[in-house]
């Protein structure tokens, strides 16, 4: 009788279930299912079960082992970033960025980052993803270590199940008493409100699987049941460094003879500093930000035009696409940022949410104060993880401004950079003065500093901009 109710019981959860993840997607609110425990632990029948409750229309399944190759050249989240669900889907990780945090660190691999850097970087991408709406679920399905040992001599004795245990498993399972603090401290230290843990006794595996069947729906329905806005206030970053802007250089000019004398040294030490970049299989991010007309095109074709066009892209960011707009706006860069060894520049970036989207209404007040932590944060992650970062911000006067947009119209061949969209902008500029202003101070900081570039003289900006991406390589390496 027992075992009937049981039956039904989970019977009505699984409906229970299909209907909660129709309404999600009605509602456009996405989902993040994580199911982390030891080898052995059940995590292939929990996922299962819920997968068995969910139209497969509407979920993504990701099952996590050893990083591939690609994997492996990229910085610690990516490979987690890019799988985030769009709005009003689900994903379910059959293990995650806690596997690979925790297999990282036991075999003892710097270019992650150490245990404390990797924790913090998680907590502040579940809190993002959570701040923009993700109903994140976390479970550890938690056995003894009698209880993995007979699972894993039954698994091995089974010709069916034989080919799943390897020695891997058996390492880590003599080690269990030795795993047991590091994994509690990992549990501990990223069990927050905005992804809370649920570590579940799982010796016995029907109990486990309905415990986290049940809280699945639980918290699926707490979540519909809440008001739409339950965001955090946002909280801005402090000041840490000196205002950039306010330490700019005046205005310079350059020759055409000494900018031609000068190019040729620079363009040589780019190119032994992006093999440099390769051999060491450091990737680097360039971002370009600046006042329209201000020369970032013109800067960016100077600056690659002696690189290797194999280990470097251009990156022109433009409005969203709706698939875009369908995730968290960093996911879009996310997706474009390098491997190791090579090169991506931004032609505009992540910047745009502080900037654009603040003056033109694009996004909330709340959102745009949000985006300095969380840009700060990203950065932060990905410097700690190995990559470089160098950012330009182009400064010009309005004067200045003026002066080339007018050129534009006029010259033929340049007719097509100038739009009705930049004249609307230029009507803004004390405003976009202002979201300027905010941004390079809220974004400065130690690990991700601005250089901000006097581009009234087009050859000086852009042999200034070649001189600081060769200085910074130069002092990575």
């Amino acid at each position: 009788m027992t075992r009937e109710r049981t039956a039904e019981e989970k019977k009505a959860l699984i409906a229970e279930l299909g209907v909660h993840q129709r309404t999600l997607r009605a509602r456009g609110i996405p989902v993040i299912i994580v199911v982390e425990g030891w080898n052995a632990s059940g995590i292939s029948d929990t996922v299962a079960t819920l997968l068995h409750g969910l139209d497969p229309r509407g979920f993504d399944f990701h099952a996590f082992g050893h990083p591939s190759e690609e994997e492996q050249a990229r910085t610690f989240l990516w490979r987690f970033w890019v799988r985030t669900p769009a709005r009003g889907r689900i994903a379910v990780f059959a293990r995650s960025w806690y596997s690979r945090m925790l297999d990282e660190e036991l075999r003892g691999i710097d270019w992650t980052g150490r245990l404390d850097r990797a924790i913090r970087s998680v907590r502040a991408f579940e809190r993002q993803l959570a701040d923009d709406g993700t109903l994140v679920l976390k479970f550890f399905l938690q056995i003894s270590r009698e209880e993995q040992r007979r699972r894993l001599l039954a698994r091995e004795r089974d010709t069916l199940t034989s080919w799943m245990i390897t020695r891997n498993d058996w390492d880590f399972h003599r080690q269990y008493d030795a795993y047991t603090p590091l994994i509690r401290r990992i549990v501990e230290e990223t069990d927050g409100p905005e992804a809370p843990w649920h570590v579940v006794e799982a010796d016995l595996p029907g109990p486990a699987v309905q415990e986290v069947l049940s809280t699945v729906v639980e918290r699926l329905r707490d979540r519909l049941e809440a008001p739409d806005d339950h965001r955090r206030p946002a909280v801005l970053p402090p000041v840490e460094t000196a205002l950039p802007v306010d330490g700019a250089e005046s205005p310079h000019s350059l020759t055409g003879h000494e900018y031609r004398a000068t190019v040729p040294e620079c363009r040589d030490r780019l190119r032994a500093c992006q093999y440099s970049l390769f051999r060491r299989k450091i990737p680097l991010v360039i971002v370009y930000e600046g006042w329209d007309a201000a020369g970032k095109g013109g800067s960016i074709k100077r600056l690659v035009e002696s690189m290797n066009p194999r280990g470097y892209e251009v990156v022109p960011i433009s409005r969203p696409n709706d698939g875009e707009l369908a995730h968290h706006y960093l996911w879009r860069f996310y997706r474009r940022f390098p491997p190791a060894g090579e090169i991506r520049v931004f032609d505009r970036s992540w910047y745009g949410r502080v900037l654009v989207e603040r003056v033109e209404g694009f996004a909330s007040e709340h959102e745009w104060q949000r985006a300095y932590g969380e840009i700060n944060e990203m950065e932060r992650s990905y410097t700690e993880s190995g990559g470089g970062l160098i950012k330009f911000w182009l400064e010009i006067d309005s004067a200045t401004q003026l002066e080339r947009f007018r050129e534009r119209e006029e010259d033929p061949l340049k007719q097509w950079k100038i739009t009705e969209e930049d004249w609307r902008n230029r009507e803004k500029r004390s405003q976009y003065e202002e979201a300027v202003r905010e941004m390079l101070v809220r974004t400065h900081t130690p690990h991700a500093p601005w250089t901000v570039i006097e581009s009234k003289s087009k050859p000086y900006a852009r042999l200034r901009a070649q001189q600081a991406v060769i200085e910074y390589i130069e002092g990575l390496i």
